[in-house]
């Protein structure tokens, strides 16, 4: 194969959706692959007679066509073309990034981290404004849509630390530690509801075991208790999820006014 005249790049370059410094780049990249001492070389190889929609798609695997420059590229195709040849543009970018994804939720299944169901609807859902570039980021998404339940992930974290491949286990514990969904911590705002309660329970118990003062306290000054607070406070700050909304308490005795906010 001369690479140096590889159809479906040029004429990618003539319709504007690559850059000569893009084009310049795959060509050498392809000519690296070409070297028969690099059949080792762990890089997707792009077929002779690959077609314009697998040529760009695997310029966006490769990351020779960084997928921001090429988001921002197609968004800016009805300012440039119309017609006919805005909806040629636009079909062919929205087939690469179908090829793209896709292959991002296959390598899931082939891992045997998805059924073959839940990689139908993950082909069903796929996002049409933005790349899934890896089997982690394809994971992530299927969390934030729903395809892919909190359950179902957690009874998958545990099958694959027991049977998994070492790229299922890697592609799991990526997707957990980037993603912040809901089952990351499933008690946290139940276990601070209950600390509340409980301190609430103690804090009428001390009061109504104090003795009663010789002088009532001034109307609408409420007395505060510094120490039940500061536990309080402790107690929520360590339940509090990352990046939740703000949670405080301020600790009174009873039949005392709220403090002045």
């Amino acid at each position: 194969m001369t690479t140096r005249t590889h159809p479906s790049l040029a004429e990618l370059r003539q319709l504007g959706l690559i850059t000569p410094q893009e084009l310049g780049e795959a060509m050498d990249e392809l000519d690296i692959l070409a070297q028969p001492d690099e059949d080792d070389v762990d890089m997707p190889r792009l077929a002779e007679g690959a077609g314009l929609a697998d040529t760009l798609a695997w310029l966006l695997r490769t990351d020779l066509l960084p997928q921001d420059d090429f988001l921002r590229r197609v968004r800016d195709l009805p300012r440039q073309h119309d017609g006919a040849a805005l909806l040629e543009r636009q079909q062919l970018a929205a087939d690469a990034l179908t090829l793209v994804n896709r292959q991002a939720i296959d390598i899931l299944y082939d891992e045997d981290l998805l059924d073959q169901w839940q990689r139908d609807a993950a082909h069903a859902s796929l996002p049409a404004d933005r790349l899934l570039a890896s089997p982690v980021a394809a994971l992530r998404d299927m969390l934030r849509q729903g395809t892919l339940t909190a359950q179902q992930f957690e009874a998958l974290r545990l099958r694959t630390r027991q049977r998994g491949s070492e790229l299922a286990g890697l592609i799991v514990d990526a997707a957990a530690r980037q993603a912040r969904p809901a089952y990351a911590r499933p008690g946290t705002w139940m276990m601070a509801a209950l600390l509340l309660l409980v301190l609430a329970f103690a804090v009428r118990t001390i009061v109504s075991r104090q003795p009663s003062a010789p002088a009532a306290p001034v109307a609408g000054q409420g007395t505060e208790r510094p120490d039940l607070q500061q536990r309080a406070a402790q107690a929520v700050e360590s339940a509090r999820v990352p990046g939740g909304p703000d949670l405080s308490i301020t600790v009174v005795q009873e039949d005392a006014a709220p403090p002045a906010r």
